[in-house]
């Protein structure tokens, strides 16, 4: 039997909790394309294909020694899936901790992920990282 799109969005997020870089990949059409906020300490906004996955979660995974995602709604719409919740994390090197409202979406086309963006509140994610930077600073 098939997965259906929003299993293949749980599986995501659970090798993301777990730090499993690998079944994260798995889940990533080979053209996949990401869009996630510049303002993240280890984004540059855009990545594209594998290894472009593979630097954005790692990049994310080698900052922070700890990140759970808590659904509020896993929505499915047909090859789409809004997830909304709560991300936490701690960065590694100063202990900081974050805890902020995000949105993510996923397509998903033969139980792989082939685009995804992301919303957060990264204010204090940056914050947390040391890389904010108020403006008029």
């Amino acid at each position: 039997m098939s997965e259906l799109p929003v299993d293949t969005v749980k599986r995501l997020y659970a090798g993301l909790t777990a730090f499993d870089i690998d079944s994260v990949l798995a889940t990533c059409d080979p053209g996949v394309e990401i869009v996630a906020p510049k303002s993240l300490p280890w984004s540059s906004g855009e990545y594209k294909g594998l290894d472009g996955a593979a630097a954005y979660f790692a990049g994310a995974l080698t900052h922070l020694d700890q990140a759970k995602f808590d659904f509020e709604e896993l929505l499915p719409s047909g090859d789409w899936v809004t997830a909304f919740g709560w991300w936490s994390g701690r960065f590694k090197e100063s202990g900081n901790e974050f805890n902020v409202r995000f949105v993510h979406f996923w397509h998903i086309r033969d139980e792989k992920v082939i685009k995804a963006e992301g919303i957060s509140d990264t204010v204090p994610i940056a914050a947390a990282g040391g890389t904010y930077v108020p403006a008029g600073s």
